[in-house]
């Protein structure tokens, strides 16, 4: 059985992972759950964890219960990351390096492919500083879908809204095959 992690970071969007795993799931597809710190004000643990069957990993020093580094087990096991929804945040600390949560460090230690769907503003999205994190981690494989155009949380119109579930299923499809 194929393992896919799903990313989920800071955004409204993140209420969208729960039909992602629906689907992963539905297709037969073992899913686990990091959340960021800021995706606990958007979704709950305990959601994420009935819809997947497993716990969610959140707490980078938490003790695993194989007594392994959390962030290398996890890493090691999965065949795909999924970083849906992804913040302006954590696009910036994947391009810069930095490696100062659970989903940082398990991203930088997995050799597994890694897709992005990014989330936020339109003023954000197009920001300079963003769009060169984008290209940068696009230079070195990171997969990105989305963001498309749609209703964002200001309730404007504009790019930004997070690339839709069968989006993100056919892109998986590809990638795991």
């Amino acid at each position: 059985m194929k393992h896919v992690i799903i990313g989920i970071t800071g955004s409204i969007a993140a209420y969208k992972a729960c039909d992602l795993i629906t689907l992963y799931r539905k297709n037969g597809l073992e899913v686990t759950c990091i959340m960021t710190e800021e995706a606990r004000h958007f979704i709950t643990p305990l959601t994420l964890e009935t819809l997947t069957g497993n716990k969610v990993a959140e707490d980078m020093f938490a003790l695993p219960e194989n007594r392994s580094p959390q962030h290398i087990a996890l890493a090691e096991k999965t065949d795909l990351v999924v970083i849906y929804p992804a913040s302006a945040n954590v696009i910036g600390k994947l391009a810069h390096g930095l490696c100062d949560d659970l989903l940082t460090c398990v991203i930088f230690a997995t050799h597994a492919p890694v897709l992005i769907a990014p989330a936020m503003n339109a003023n954000m999205f197009t920001h300079a500083v963003v769009q060169q994190n984008i290209a940068a981690l696009k230079k070195i494989g990171y997969i990105f879908i989305g963001p498309i155009k749609g209703r964002l949380a200001s309730g404007r119109h504009g790019i930004g809204h997070v690339a839709e579930v069968p989006d993100l299923w056919r892109a998986s499809q590809r990638v795991l095959s």
